[in-house]
């Protein structure tokens, strides 16, 4: 999101002015859709130079207190300059300071309302600053609310602004007043999402997108947001406007059923095909966390690892390997990949391989530094070599998967390669089937149009990853099939007994007849 050429402060304090046009733009947009809304207090809590400070004491100029606080002293200063030129200067109140370590609280509670909380936060990420060295974070939580897997595995990664924001949302609910800030959507959606979930009582929520490209250089989807607090009945809806000269909303996002959803009037459309499925469980492919040393490349009739190296192995723990770009190209019949497979199930013993395929368990050993230092605790108290994301269903035949990253609907049937069943990595999405005849049905059911509305309705398409576990275990598929007629196929499919996890020829001994459940 941040312009290469920026240099390492910058990076560290996400910082990107606002154009003065853009702060008044969307400022007279608030007032011009919601004119009842008088401020009696403006404060920005990052005003940098001041755009929006200043946009905000011309658009409310009822409001009696300007209040802008601001870390950087070159920057204090241009704005100071700038106010004391003003006629109504004696409204501002300006503040060098840190906004992690100001008491927010005590400062809201000594001012007017109704109060209007502006601007446009870092847009940086916890882990840029932490690239960098930075200092410019706030004290480690858990604010997100993640837990177990999730917790670990470094989803908790979070933009400053994100954090900012949420504590901007825990001042203002004590108050009557107004949150509009400049951010990126998928933060500004965050924002919107903990509110309605805790309960804030939250009312005329708008979006508005903006071209981050043009204004900020930055390849990102932005938006201004504003959302009202103890202003009349709580709602959980958002409006959303395609441009500052809209006056009319293009589409309505919320949360409702304990989901965010991107098009609500067409989730209530389509609600009757929400519920758990009884017989099939979404997966996500393998986690391994070191392709250099666990992906093997054909070139040329042999295989190399990421270094480039040639490597020879048994064919007992190598299966044939699709990711995210293979599937969202349409290549599903041949792999170009495949990937060394250590374990049939999460925390089995690996030490079996050294006898059943020494010159795997040598190359494994030959490569142990990568992987013992692998860097998530997922791994941790585990047998060496250890994946995550294996389980009998990685070793079925047949598989209808997605890609996480392509942002289109498309579930693809995936059989066997080479005569060994595929293997995705963990941006894949997957249900396994017993035969190639259901793994078929479950595609028409997952790609018929009702299926691909309902989940159309809960998809955010600017998201990196729009398509996740959390909203394919949403599809009631037995419900799917009933509206499609086709009910009766349904219970057939999931009457069908276990199979054997593959048809092995040399490969009985990892296999082991396994037997495995839709």
């Amino acid at each position: 999101i941040m312009a290469p050429s920026k240099e390492a402060k910058t990076w560290e304090f996400g910082d990107f002015q606002t154009p003065a046009e853009l702060a008044r733009q969307a400022l007279s947009h608030l007032r011009k859709l919601d004119p009842d809304f008088r401020p009696r207090t403006i404060i920005e809590p990052t005003c940098g130079v001041g755009a929006f400070l200043l946009a905000a004491a011309d658009i409310f100029p009822e409001a009696e207190k300007v209040v802008g606080l601001e870390i950087e002293p070159n920057y204090l200063a241009n704005v100071r300059s700038t106010v004391s030129d003003r006629s109504d200067s004696h409204r501002f109140d300006l503040r060098e300071g840190d906004f992690f370590k100001t008491d927010w609280a005590s400062l809201l509670g000594k001012l007017p309302e109704p109060i209007l909380i502006v601007g446009n936060p870092p847009w940086v990420t916890s882990a840029d600053i932490g690239r960098l060295k930075g200092s410019n974070l706030p004290e480690k939580s858990n604010f997100q609310k993640y837990t177990g897997f999730e917790a670990v595995t470094g989803k908790a990664n979070f933009d400053i602004s994100e954090w900012m924001l949420i504590q901007n949302l825990k001042w203002i609910s004590e108050h009557s007043g107004c949150l509009a800030m400049l951010c990126k959507t998928s933060v500004a959606r965050k924002i919107l999402r903990h509110a309605w979930k805790d309960g804030v009582p939250t009312t005329g929520s708008r979006m508005v997108q903006i071209d981050a490209m043009e204004h900020f250089s930055a390849a990102v989807d932005a938006c201004f947001f504003s959302v009202k607090t103890n202003g009349g009945k709580t709602t959980t809806d958002c409006a959303f406007f395609d441009s500052f000269d809209a006056t009319e909303p293009s589409n309505t996002f919320g949360y409702h059923d304990g989901m965010m959803l991107s098009h609500v009037d067409q989730f209530y459309d389509h609600r009757e095909l929400l519920g758990k499925d009884n017989h099939y469980t979404w997966r996500s492919g393998v986690k391994h966390d070191s392709s250099k040393v666990m992906e093997l490349r054909k070139v040329d009739g042999e295989l190399k690892n990421g270094y480039g190296q040639a490597v020879q192995l048994e064919k007992l723990y190598r299966f044939p390997l699709l990711k995210s770009s293979d599937l969202g190209n349409g290549r599903v019949k041949e792999s170009r990949l495949e990937t060394i497979v250590t374990q049939r199930k999460v925390g089995e013993a690996t030490d079996c391989i050294r006898e059943q395929a020494p010159l795997t368990w040598a190359y494994l050993e030959q490569h142990g530094e990568a992987l013992d230092s692998r860097g998530s605790s997922i791994y941790r108290n585990k047998p060496r070599f250890s994946i995550f994301g294996v389980g009998a269903y990685t070793f079925t035949d047949w598989k209808v998967a997605i890609s996480g990253f392509y942002k289109r609907l498309e579930f693809q049937v995936v059989g066997p390669i080479d005569g060994k069943p595929v293997v995705f990595d963990d941006t894949v999405y997957l249900l396994n089937a017993k035969t190639q005849e259901e793994a078929y049905f479950l595609a028409d059911l997952l790609n018929s149009e009702p299926c691909q509305k309902f989940l159309e309705s809960m998809v955010f398409w600017s998201e990196k990853r729009p398509i996740t576990v959390d909203l394919l275990k949403r599809i009631n598929l037995e419900k799917v099939a009933t509206q499609l007629g086709r009910q009766d196929e349904y219970i057939s499919f999931v009457e069908l007994p276990a199979l054997p996890l593959f048809a092995p020829s040399q490969d009985t001994t990892f296999s082991n007849a396994t037997k495995i459940r839709a």
